[in-house]
């Protein structure tokens, strides 16, 4: 990617604004401010970056994520070249947030299964004892 290009990702387009090398606690890095773009209209800017720790000589992505209604832009950079470009990878994943969704659907319908007292751990088994003792008697 050249700073200051758009590329189509899906229905939108990323754009580098700036590439900015930055100082952590225990790296260093090179991060990209990018904006993203629908017809024109920025909707919102991400940070992806490649980090480099130095005690353990590792080098490591660090992704810039927006997430834009049921979808989300994922971004993350690799390596830079001399002339000011960047290797990156760019996805767009419209229905992800659905992932979430569904977990959150699933554990409501596990609190409700547990709601019904029948279905409860040791409730059955006390009701098979009464009945069957009922029936000896």
């Amino acid at each position: 990617m050249a700073p200051l290009k758009a590329y189509e990702v899906g229905p939108y387009q990323l754009m580098i604004e700036e590439i900015t090398p930055r100082q952590g606690p225990n790296y260093s890095e090179i991060y990209a401010q990018m904006s993203v773009q629908k017809q024109g209209v920025t909707l919102g800017r991400i940070e992806p970056a490649k980090r480099f720790y130095q005690t353990r000589k590792m080098a490591r992505s660090e992704a810039g994520i927006l997430t834009i209604g049921l979808g989300q832009i994922y971004a993350a950079i690799g390596e830079s070249h001399p002339d000011g470009t960047l290797d990156a990878r760019l996805y767009y994943k419209p229905l992800v947030t659905l992932i979430w969704i569904g977990a959150l659907i699933m554990a409501f319908g596990g609190a409700c299964s547990l709601a019904d007292r029948r279905l409860r751990i040791g409730v059955a088994r006390r009701s098979i004892a009464l009945k069957g003792g009922e029936a000896a008697t």
